[in-house]
């Protein structure tokens, strides 16, 4: 087991839009990839991104997970929180380390 995973309380389900043939037709449906899968979503860090004297805080996320997991920039995530509240996430750009991967994110369950 991945040392960082024992941290990690939150499990994820994946999802990914993928081509299905129906009728003739080549439609595209979202399709759960992965489920139940550790790892842990975290809050990066506040910015003041105001402009003139409008103040602006935008929040960062990041998700964590090993590095085989199955996960690609555009995926869907839904994440169960170790409260067990759900976070619905879009998965950005990916980043691996030597134990794990790390992901930057960004709620699309926020208005």
């Amino acid at each position: 087991m991945n040392p960082l995973e024992r941290l990690w309380r939150d499990r994820m389900d994946i999802y990914r839009w993928i081509d299905v043939v129906e009728g003739g037709i080549t439609k595209s449906k979202e399709k759960l990839i992965h489920s139940n899968i550790r790892c842990q979503y975290s809050k990066g860090s506040l910015a003041d991104t105001g402009t003139d004297g409008v103040p602006t805080i935008v929040n960062s996320y990041t998700l964590f997970c090993n590095l085989d997991a199955d996960i690609q920039e555009g995926d869907k995530v839904i994440v169960t929180q170790r409260n067990g509240r759900k976070v619905t996430l879009n998965v950005g750009e990916g980043f691996p380390y030597t134990n794990h991967m790390e992901f930057s994110i960004k709620r699309s369950d926020m208005v």
